[in-house]
């Protein structure tokens, strides 16, 4: 686990501040995300959109920034390319991760929240889904990102662990891995779907009615 120095908090903070005011009055990344069900997301997860690049930032002009918040503040961005396109045919990675920054656990404050149960998804969008959908979710940032300290640390106070891993071959790697790792109750995505895609077709009960 990566210790943050204060110039280095200060810097996340200024990047995640910057972003979010630039998305504010960005219509295009502003209409990506209503498509994906997550306008009401824009607060609650500060996101923000990559206009005015900091230092160091300028390979991620135009990405989605999603900033991963803690108790303690900003402690990493990742960056998610906005373009509906072949990502592979057109070698643009989907995603971005800045370098050196160390691997997070995505929506760590829904930890604190008083429920039953909490999913664990695959990326960072479908963790927000869920949380919208009001149940608490952390997502990985990848399927081979999952790190065997956090189910030891952050997820041992719920009753029941759900693994949210998308409709395809990697999504039931990931299932099997947390199932085996911290028991997890898996969800079966039809093929090609994921949390997200569930959410923005049917709302909060199509996710709630995979677990009640």
């Amino acid at each position: 686990m990566q210790t943050l120095s204060a110039e280095q908090r200060r810097f996340f903070e200024q990047a995640a501040s910057t972003y979010q005011t630039d998305l504010s009055g960005d219509t295009a990344a502003r209409e990506y995300l209503a498509k994906r069900g997550l306008s009401s997301a824009l607060d609650t997860f500060r996101l923000g959109v990559v206009r005015r690049p900091l230092p160091g930032h300028e390979g991620y002009a135009g990405r989605l920034a999603i900033p991963y918040l803690t108790p303690a503040g900003v402690v990493n961005i990742r960056f998610r390319c906005l373009r509906d396109h072949d990502h592979a045919a057109e070698h643009c990675p989907k995603y971005l991760s800045l370098p050196d920054a160390g691997t997070n656990l995505f929506n760590v404050l829904d930890l604190k929240k008083d429920a039953p149960c909490a999913v664990v998804t695959e990326g960072e969008i479908d963790a927000m889904s869920w949380s919208l959908a009001g149940i608490p979710a952390v997502g990985s940032p990848g399927v081979d990102a999952w790190q065997k300290y956090w189910g030891r640390t952050s997820l041992r106070d719920f009753d029941v662990v759900y693994g949210a891993g998308d409709g395809d071959k990697a999504g039931a790697k990931f299932n099997s891995l947390l199932a085996r790792e911290i028991k997890a109750r898996p969800l079966r995505f039809p093929p090609g779907e994921d949390s997200n895609s569930l959410y923005a077709k049917g709302g909060a009960d199509a996710l709630r009615c995979l677990i009640e």
